[in-house]
């Protein structure tokens, strides 16, 4: 599916620039910001699984590692561990298997419509979702290439 691959290459291209950066670089917030690249990544990678899991209805108890310290509305309240990281990278790198797994089940048949604060559409289908997810990666994986501009500077 394309928007998947699409979605694939944005955080193969986040993990990559992740990877190549300090931790402590990655735990630093720009002056005039509210977060860092850490939470950047880790919002992208626990918002792709909470829009398309659970806010399509899909699977409501769908378990999200990490979710309560990424998830829209949060900011960063303690530093991102190596091993919170690790397990994002990990979270990211299965996402297009779960999704290719779930719709194999058709758990997407039926999607509870819903309109995201970011672009204000209201999305009905699981394409339309992955769509979504595909255009919110692209916001963070820009957020985070801009701050390590930013921090370089």
């Amino acid at each position: 599916m394309y928007t998947l691959n699409i979605i694939d290459s944005i955080r193969k291209k986040a993990i990559r620039l992740v990877k190549e950066t300090s931790l402590e670089d990655l735990n630093r917030i720009p002056e005039g910001f509210n977060n860092s690249m850490a939470w950047n990544f880790g919002h992208l990678i626990v918002s792709g699984y909470s829009l398309v899991f659970k806010v399509t209805g899909a699977d409501t108890a769908f378990v999200i590692p990490l979710q309560d310290k990424y998830r829209k509305g949060t900011k960063p309240s303690a530093p991102t561990t190596q091993e919170e990281l690790e397990e994002l990278i990990l979270l990211s790198d299965t996402f297009t298997q779960a999704v290719k797994d779930a719709l194999d089940k058709k758990k997407f048949e039926t999607v509870t419509p819903y309109t995201t604060d970011t672009f204000g559409v209201p999305v009905t289908t699981i394409d339309e979702m992955l769509a979504t997810v595909a255009a919110h990666d692209t916001a963070h994986f820009q957020i985070i290439k801009d701050y390590k501009r930013i921090l370089a500077a």
